[in-house]
């Protein structure tokens, strides 16, 4: 993990917010993608898996993990990518869902209904290199 978003975690590790480094959907899962149905729901369960799993480490790493039962909460994502090719980012959000789901499954988020979730701003950060893609993903307790 990049040393300045080792940084950022470090200082976002409150009790109303929490910063989770996860891996970029694979491009199975973009809405633009024609694959067969029972191929989309593997790469589905496995990327919805693996971010449940990244978050729950994340969280275990904090200090207070236990303080951590919003209610209610805010998901901001930046896609962090490199290379100059252009991406859509609301096709990058949609791939995300699963990864969403994943979060949800592992407990961090309380769920993804609009009673106990809110979205920001979904947005696209460029990175010199492949080793530092991913998603930032930034959640904060709404009261």
């Amino acid at each position: 993990m990049p040393a300045a978003i080792d940084e950022q975690t470090a200082k976002a590790r409150t009790m109303d917010k929490l910063i989770l480094t996860l891996p970029l959907p694979p491009k199975e899962l973009s809405p633009n993608a024609r694959l067969h149905y029972q191929a989309k729901a593997k790469v589905t369960r496995r990327y919805r898996r693996d971010c449940g799993w990244n978050g729950l480490a994340e969280l275990m790493n904090w200090e207070d993990n236990d303080a951590w039962r919003p209610t209610r909460v805010r998901l901001t994502e930046t896609y962090r990518i490199a290379g100059k090719r252009k991406h859509d980012v609301r096709n990058l959000f949609a791939a995300f869902k699963a990864g969403e789901d994943g979060l949800v499954d592992a407990g961090i988020i309380p769920g993804d209904d609009d009673s106990v979730l809110e979205h920001g701003a979904p947005k696209i950060e460029r990175v010199a290199s492949k080793k530092d893609e991913g998603i930032l993903v930034v959640i904060e307790a709404v009261v």
